[in-house]
């Protein structure tokens, strides 16, 4: 027979101490570890504002399986902040600020938009933090980067000479360039130039404008007036909308070949000039592997119809994942221990994955992993640009943007 003894409240207090804190508080474990903050500057308003919101969710995305498989580094949850660029290299900077001295994050992701990855570039490098772009300019990783600047994008000088196969394909044997005047942009016109030379292609002119004209009639004039067999517009989405409206209105025949960026923008380009402004018109950009199982699973993760081309959400998508893989290969939150590790977890060889927590179930079992992402393979170059990018070619035709194929 048993007996009870009385319960004193040293007894309780004496038993309450002797539990771990997660089971006095109903939390696992892994809750109560130091949360990892990493950071995302990304637009919502402003020429690129169309893409933040889907990279937002993307990157949110990843960071929910991560935390909901337990976390990384013996369980620490990641913790996202994120600030508006507003499409403006002042207000991207004032927020990367504010995601270092603030929020002491590790990682600084997002940077649609070269100028406002370069004015951050400094700031995050002097605090010894990582850079992670979607963005092309070759300025973002040229010069001393420390190993700690990764682009998950195609480079300038590749979108020219892609440009020029497209003219090729289109039949066009003379072509002038008209170009929005920033670091981006001006990058492609030489290579463009160069590869279309050496397609058989002649460049008449290069016409240069800066953004936020109130007009480009006189820019337009000048670029199709001398009707080239096609003009390739570099441009983003608020002064392409202009340029399209101008080149309808003056009756002009050449061809048009645009970037994405502008000519698409999440269909917001069609809903701003209309089927009949923009019927004709070829754009291209650098491409998700649209066939491969890591994108087709992205797009159902998006919850997305099958088909759609997400240009971008899939590099924030990608950051998130590697930032978290690259930790835990260094088993260091560290960002000057963990840069080292973005190469390990991204090139080859390796046993190929595309799914975050698997990776790091690998990884966890000391094996050697090939991290495949849903905007690219996510292979890098010793300067941290991405390699084996490809872009896609579309023609809008009757208000739908027609898919035309990959060019490499």
């Amino acid at each position: 027979m048993t007996r009870s003894l009385p319960l004193t409240r040293r007894h309780v207090v004496a038993g309450l101490a002797s539990l771990p804190a997660a089971a006095l508080l109903g939390r696992p474990a892994a809750a109560q570890a130091a949360e990892i903050p990493v950071g995302m500057v990304l637009p919502f308003s402003g020429a690129t504002g169309p893409y933040g919101p889907d990279m937002k969710k993307a990157a949110e995305m990843v960071v929910r399986w991560v935390n909901d498989a337990g976390g990384i580094l013996g369980g620490r949850p990641l913790k996202l902040f994120i600030e508006d660029s507003e499409t403006n290299p002042t207000v991207g900077v004032t927020g990367t600020k504010k995601l270092l001295e603030v929020n002491k994050v590790e990682l600084v992701g997002g940077f649609w938009g070269s100028p406002i990855a370069l004015a951050a570039k400094p700031i995050i490098l002097a605090a010894d933090k990582v850079q992670m772009v979607s963005c092309s300019a070759n300025a973002v990783t040229e010069g001393d980067t420390k190993g700690m600047v990764f682009r998950f994008q195609a480079k300038s000088t590749s979108w020219g000479p892609a440009g020029a196969k497209v003219m090729k394909t289109i039949g066009a044997k003379t072509a002038v360039v008209l170009a929005q005047q920033n670091p981006f942009v001006v990058a492609m016109i030489e290579p463009f130039k160069a590869e279309f030379a050496k397609l058989g292609g002649k460049v008449l002119d290069v016409v240069m404008y800066n953004p936020d004209q109130p007009s480009y009639r006189s820019e337009v004039e000048k670029a199709f007036g001398g009707d080239p067999d096609a003009v390739f517009c570099l441009s983003l989405l608020t002064d392409f909308v202009s340029i399209a409206k101008e080149v309808y209105r003056g009756g002009f025949k050449s061809k048009i070949v645009a970037l994405s960026i502008g000519a698409d923008a999440e269909g917001k380009f069609l809903q701003a000039v209309g089927p009949e402004v923009a019927n004709g018109i070829y754009h291209l950009q650098p491409a998700p592997p649209l066939d491969a199982p890591s994108y087709k699973r992205f797009v159902k993760e998006m919850g997305a119809a099958p088909g759609t081309v997400f240009l971008f959400a899939g590099n924030a998508h990608d950051q998130m994942c590697v930032t978290a893989l690259a930790m835990e290969h260094a088993k260091s939150s560290d960002a000057k221990v963990w840069a080292k590790s973005v190469f390990e977890v991204c090139n080859p060889p390796g046993e190929e994955v595309d799914d975050v927590v698997k990776g790091l179930e690998l990884i966890r079992a000391g094996k050697k992993i090939k991290f495949v992402g849903a905007g690219a393979t996510c292979d890098f170059d010793a300067r941290g640009d991405q390699i084996n990018r490809s872009f896609l070619v579309q023609e809008i035709k009757g208000g739908k943007n027609v898919s035309l194929g990959i060019i490499t």
